[in-house]
């Protein structure tokens, strides 16, 4: 029996508030990605914002992963979008082979997508997308294997983001790490979805890209990267509120653990802690979220941001750690909101 969009959206937002249930009253709403990869590399977004790929799974050649990410910060009552892009592991190989052996996926490669709630000990899948490897070697969506049934799924075959040498020294640089040239196909559907927290992005002024607001964002970063220099964890806590706030919402934990979760409050305390100074022609605006998250990416590698330092380890080592958050111009000023 065919349905109609607005049916199918009741459905879903039933499906959600159901799971209200008086022993799940004090429990948080969570809204998580589930995924599951075998053989390729994936990477899974929500409203285009990267929730987690296996790019170090797939640079050994392995390209497994499974686990979940936190999709409900990203998420907003009315329509949204879940999105799977998958590549070949041929990409990530150091051999001297073909273009087509690079563009070439196993049998078995796959990725799976599951958008699910979760309240107290009950779950509801909101979204599926299950990618496998149809017979003439193109990923396609098998919808035998997807239990839930919503929009069309819009598929694209797009090239992954490519980096430049010469913005990141070497040293902490893989070479395989972002291929060039390389092949993905985008998986992407959508999802209607209401009862949901209001989280402040979604009310943020859009981002055009205009001189003054790329300065306006460059000094937000600057305000956290002096904080960072200074070692000034309470004010750096102050700074993070917004998103400290939203992130334990989510997940039910304390702002206070939240904030110590960051990889940066321990690594404070090393006395050899250097923040690095900022030159921005080493960076890209990566603009999100209809166009209301934003970032700075590194040109060699966009997984740092320019809060980047050094620490030295138990080693002797130096080792190069970043803080990589995402901003929100909201009441005339850019904000952390993740």
């Amino acid at each position: 029996m065919m349905r109609t969009l607005f049916q199918w959206k009741c459905l879903i937002l039933l499906g959600v508030m159901m799971m209200s249930t008086a022993n799940a009253a004090n429990e948080p709403l969570r809204v998580r990605s589930v995924f599951d990869i075998n053989s390729a590399f994936c990477a899974i977004k929500t409203n285009g914002v990267l929730g987690m790929d296996n790019r170090d799974s797939a640079v050994v050649g392995r390209g497994f992963g499974t686990s979940s990410t936190n999709a409900l910060l990203t998420l907003e009552n009315g329509e949204n979008e879940i999105t799977a892009e998958i590549g070949a592991l041929g990409w990530f190989s150091k051999e001297n082979i073909s273009d087509e052996a690079r563009k070439m996926f196993k049998p078995d490669a796959g990725c799976k997508v599951a958008l699910t709630a979760f309240k107290g000990g009950q779950s509801k899948v909101l979204s599926q997308l299950t990618v496998a490897i149809g017979k003439d070697g193109v990923p396609y969506v098998d919808p035998s294997m997807d239990t839930v049934k919503t929009e069309k799924i819009v598929v694209k075959k797009i090239t992954a983001q490519q980096v430049e040498e010469g913005h990141l020294s070497s040293d902490y640089l893989i070479d395989n790490y972002f291929p060039d040239g390389m092949e993905l196909y985008q998986f992407t559907q959508k999802v209607y979805l209401k009862g949901l927290p209001e989280w402040k992005w979604t009310k943020a002024t859009p981002f055009t890209g205009k001189p003054e607001q790329i300065q306006a964002l460059k000094i937000a970063y600057l305000e956290l990267w002096h904080l960072l220099a200074e070692k000034n964890d309470i004010e750096i806590k102050r700074y993070l509120n917004e998103s400290l706030k939203a992130w334990a919402m989510t997940t039910g934990d304390s702002i206070d653990d939240i904030y110590k979760s960051n990889t940066f409050v321990d690594d404070l305390k090393h006395h050899e802690f250097k923040i690095i100074n900022i030159n921005w022609n080493d960076y890209d605006v990566e603009v999100m979220n209809n166009h209301r998250m934003v970032r700075f990416i590194n040109k060699s590698d966009p997984s740092f941001s320019p809060l980047i330092y050094l620490i030295v380890n138990e080693n002797g080592k130096k080792r190069l750690r970043g803080y990589s958050p995402i901003f929100s111009f909201i009441d005339g000023k850019f904000i952390p909101v993740i």
